[in-house]
């Protein structure tokens, strides 16, 4: 009987190269090879390659290839003695790179007159072959030529004369750099100046808009071609000016700095010794600040799109101050979770740069996804409640509100938190999950509610006629008449009791302007009554013409209590 033969096809086996092993830096891995460069004054000369080290910190008889890497890189470095060093200088007219091999290996050495034999620079293995998909001679032949080159270069760069045009060379960058950066900040310093004029016209213009729409009627808006519109107009002008004159001003002073970064990198890159430093300490705060100019350029140029699109939303809306307050506030919300989503991807991009995150996007998820399962609760709920504050319109910015136990003039607003200023100039931060309930005193309109208590034998009529009469004169003041609406909504006597008549009057006036006018109504109620000769109320008392002795316990307690 025959053999039959079989053929089974086995799956390979798999390979760590899935594994979420973090590499050391510099080390990339192929397949079942691993591969580093290696330096020379902070450049590269070549890579080379080693197989692959399951577990690092279990090496046994194997050298990882960064362990390889730093070897050949001490062994090159050795060739350039310190000037005091009493070993021998190479010369770079003499010096040779030459190729040996030993055991069936090409090895790399150097040669010099100065030397008294030839140092050992490295081996090319079959792993190195491998990894560049070459043969080992053909490869020793590309490193030869390569390390021939750049060793003459290093030793050039590394002569007295040559030193010393590379210190005059430094010196006048540093210059040129120091004159450029006094220019840029007299021209900083001259927008700077232009920015603060337009500062106070803006000032000026608000004052102007808010005077103009201090009328006794608040119902009518402005139309586009009025004087008040063409003011608003102008005042987004303004704004849009501001914003490009803060421009230019970031824009000089991150010139300033990568123009001081950029001259240090090229002095640091001119000399060998400190071409390494150059490259890695300069380097990550160099794409640090490019980074943060990138970002912060994208910011500024999404705030003046949004201001453009605040502007060409405000054509249709009635110009009133409560409607741009209201614009001015949804502004501030977009430019504020705009400025979060900016920040936080530049933040991600330097942190992959500079390998301080996981590359994986499946890591990078789960820390994302693990940080919001602890945080989302609260914060959906922030977000949610401040979406829903903006587009409800229940306060903005400016607005003086009560919410729950606490009042105060609104400072900021955005999807998170709302602060609040009170009263007693103590800034009150709550989160918009908190806000159940508010209580607007300053939307379209404010009322001044007071109430004056007079004695309870004065006339009463002859009382009213002096409050209103006080009323009606200061709602024709030149001075207050802007910020009365009306003084005959509610007027009368509210309260009569043992200690006098209590007289309430409203006063309608615009948003914010309540207490003001309640302060000077009271002035003049306060002399009117004394030109008048009304006295204000006041508890009654009660004098006994007869012994309390006799009197009875409840009587004593009545008349006690009574004359108090």
């Amino acid at each position: 009987m025959a053999a039959t033969s079989v053929v089974a096809q086995f799956f390979p086996l798999p390979t760590p190269e899935g594994s979420s092993e973090i590499l050391p830096v510099d080390v990339e891995r192929r397949g079942t090879l691993e591969s580093a460069g290696v330096q020379l004054d902070g450049q590269v000369l070549f890579r080379i390659a080693s197989p692959m080290v399951v577990n690092r910190a279990e090496v046994g008889t194997q050298m990882p290839v960064e362990v390889r890497a730093r070897q050949i890189e001490s062994n090159l470095q050795r060739l350039f003695p310190d000037r005091g060093a009493t070993s021998a200088q190479l010369d770079p007219e003499t010096l040779q790179v030459v190729i040996e091999p030993i055991d069936n290996y090409p090895v790399l050495f150097v040669r010099d007159a100065g030397l008294a034999e030839a140092r050992v620079l490295l081996t090319v293995t079959n792993t190195d072959a491998q990894y560049h998909a070459t043969s080992e001679t053909l490869l020793a032949e590309q490193w030869q030529s390569i390390l021939d080159q750049e060793l003459r270069q290093a030793l050039m760069l590394r002569q007295p004369e040559v030193m010393q045009q590379q210190l005059m060379t430094t010196v006048q960058v540093l210059a040129a750099t120091l004159g450029l950066t006094l220019v840029l900040w007299l021209i900083r310093l001259q927008l700077g100046r232009y920015q603060n004029r337009l500062y106070q016209r803006k000032a000026a213009e608000s004052a102007l808009f808010e005077a103009h729409h201090q009328t006794r009627n608040n119902a009518s808006a402005p139309d586009q071609t009025s004087p008040l519109g063409q003011g608003a107009y102008y005042h987004f002008q303004l704004e849009r000016q501001l914003h490009g004159v803060r421009l230019v001003r970031w824009l000089l002073f991150w010139g300033t700095a990568s123009l001081w970064a950029l001259a240090t990198a090229y002095s640091l890159n001119l000399f060998p010794q400190t071409r390494q430093f150059a490259r890695t300490i300069v380097l990550a705060p160099v794409v640090i600040l490019f980074t943060w100019f990138v970002v912060g350029l994208i910011d500024k140029l999404i705030d003046l799109g949004v201001d453009r699109f605040i502007q060409k939303f405000a054509k249709g809306q009635p110009l009133t101050s409560t409607n741009l307050q209201r614009i001015n506030t949804i502004a501030q919300v977009i430019k504020g979770v705009k400025m979060v989503v900016v920040y936080i991807v530049g933040l991600i991009w330097v942190l992959q740069w500079l390998n301080l995150i996981p590359g994986s996007v499946l890591a990078l998820g789960t820390l994302v996804a693990l940080v919001i399962s602890f945080a989302a609760q609260n914060l959906v709920k922030d977000l949610v409640n401040g979406f829903l504050i903006l587009i409800e319109d229940q306060f903005r910015i400016g607005d003086v509100v009560i919410i729950g136990d606490i009042d105060g003039f609104v400072e900021n607003l955005n999807l998170r938190i709302t602060q609040l200023r009170n009263p007693q100039g103590q800034l009150i931060t709550l989160p918009n999950s908190s806000i159940t309930h508010v209580r607007n005193l300053t939307r379209h309109w404010s009322r001044a509610t007071l109430d004056f208590e007079v004695a309870y034998n004065t006339d009463i009529n002859r009382a009213l006629a002096v409050v209103r009469e006080t009323a009606d004169q200061m709602a024709q003041d030149p001075q207050w008449q802007p910020l009365i609406l009306d003084t005959h909504e509610f007027f009368g006597v509210q309260q009569i009791s043992h200690t006098g008549i209590v007289i309430q009057i409203w006063i309608k006036t615009i948003p914010l302007k309540q207490w003001l006018v309640s302060m000077e109504f009271r002035r003049r109620v306060k002399i009117a009554f004394d030109q008048h000769h009304i006295q204000i109320g006041a508890p009654r008392q009660i004098w006994l013409q007869e012994d309390p002795q006799a009197l009875g316990p409840a009587q004593q307690q009545f008349y006690s209590s009574s004359g108090d």
